[in-house]
């Protein structure tokens, strides 16, 4: 299993990062996000090809609870483990 602990702002998080960047620099931030969310998809990707299970958590699951956010893990390892 790969477990990854994605930031918050630097992947998108639907409920923490910026729907729309304002600024000088609106369009940079934009692609920079953009280009993190394509190569998670791409590491999502070739993770699973080569056999692994992928489990990503966002920063605020872990800052909210952290129980339930290994609870989630641990429970996607469970459902791994019995042939799920």
């Amino acid at each position: 299993m790969a477990v990854f602990v994605d930031g918050c702002f630097w992947h998108g998080c639907p409920a923490h990062s910026p729907a729309q960047f304002r600024g000088p620099n609106a369009e940079r931030w934009e692609r920079k996000l953009a280009t993190n969310r394509e190569r998670d998809r791409r590491n999502n990707h070739a993770a699973e090809n080569a056999g692994w299970q992928v489990v990503r958590v966002w920063e605020c699951e872990i800052r909210r609870d952290a129980a339930a956010a290994a609870d989630r893990v641990l429970a996607a390892a469970r459902i791994r483990s019995a042939g799920g």
